[in-house]
């Protein structure tokens, strides 16, 4: 008779609760570096959010209106519920356009400015301009400007 000799194997690795272990330790490990990182971002995103939610409001509350012009400048005079420290002014002339993207301007509320009006060269004989205010949000040396689009004001340059 044949007899059969049976080998045992003997397996070298690690055993399931030291691989279950570091398995667990990886989890915590990685969810670690992503909450510290992901946390900051996160904080980020809502920073932003808060600074263009009080842009937003900022813009509701902003209403201006031309009251004058004269030799080159525009009178305005803030009828909103909050100052207006810039303007974004689109020069509209016979041959081009131009955009003056932060003519800085300080009008407190209900107070009046002036824009000095310079449409700039290219641009053939000034025929109009829109005017939009612009709202500030954030920390000072951090500040994001803002264009309300709602406030937009055209005014024709006579001739």
């Amino acid at each position: 008779m044949h007899t059969i000799k049976m080998r045992s194997k003997k397996r070298k690795g690690v055993s399931p609760i030291i691989a279950t272990t570091v398995l667990i330790g990886f989890t915590i490990a990685v969810t670690s570096i992503v909450l510290l990182f992901g946390g900051d971002i996160l904080e980020d995103v809502q920073k932003k959010q808060g600074i263009n939610l009080e842009r937003t409001l900022q813009c509701d509350a902003m209403h201006f209106k031309v009251t004058g012009m004269a030799s080159g400048r525009i009178q305005v005079s803030n009828d909103g519920n909050e100052d207006i420290h810039a303007f974004l002014i689109r020069y509209m002339g016979s041959d081009a356009e131009s955009i003056d993207s932060h003519h800085r301007v300080s009008i407190p509320q209900g107070g009046i400015g002036e824009i000095i009006v310079s449409g700039g060269p290219g641009i053939g004989v000034l025929e109009k301009t829109k005017i939009y205010a612009k709202s500030a949000a954030g920390p000072k040396g951090n500040i994001i400007w803002g264009t309300c689009g709602d406030t937009e004001t055209t005014v024709t340059i006579a001739q």
